[in-house]
């Protein structure tokens, strides 16, 4: 079954896209539990399994030795099932968000990392968390982090979330 699943080319679009997807919405979103996701990708795993099991148990199953090949494509297909889950549940984590009213707060830059997306840190409610952020001032790491603030206006969602709607940073 794993076989069949990867050998179709449009799978590997499909999962690119929402790992795409994923990876952009994900960062608004702050606070999200650790049990909240385990329990995702537990249940993720556990329907790859179920499908394989009814698979198996209807005899088109090949018996083969490609036993770390097919874990690991279980793995890979509960991860993507994950992703899709998440998908919704950041969905509905954003929407439940705007019903309720915004909040303000200003909080120290702790770092700024410039790459390929450029980040800013902060510590929000004593946990770190990151956001992009495009430096078209080109302002160094230094100037960055001791003459400015990060201005977040939010909102608190489901699962004791908070759900940045938008942000930018200031002078102090």
């Amino acid at each position: 079954m794993i076989e069949k699943i990867f050998a179709k080319k449009w799978i590997f679009i499909i999962m690119a896209l929402l790992l795409v997807l994923f990876l952009k919405e994900d960062r608004m979103i702050l606070n999200v539990p650790l049990t909240l996701n385990v329990s995702v990708f537990v249940l993720s795993f556990g329907i790859v399994l179920i499908f394989l099991y009814r698979y198996n148990s209807n005899g088109k199953a090949k018996n083969k030795n490609n036993n770390i090949i097919d874990l690991l494509g279980i793995l890979i297909l509960a991860f993507f099932i994950f992703i899709l889950l998440k998908l919704a549940i950041n969905y509905y984590t954003v929407k439940s968000a705007e019903e309720i009213v915004t909040e303000e707060t200003k909080v120290p830059i702790d770092n700024f990392v410039s790459g390929r997306t450029d980040l800013l840190y902060f510590y929000f409610k004593d946990k770190r968390y990151s956001v992009r952020y495009n430096n078209t001032s080109h302002l160094s790491k230094k100037e960055i982090i001791d003459n400015y603030t990060l201005h977040i206006v939010y909102s608190k969602s489901i699962f004791d979330t908070y759900v940045i709607k938008k942000y930018s940073i200031e002078v102090k």
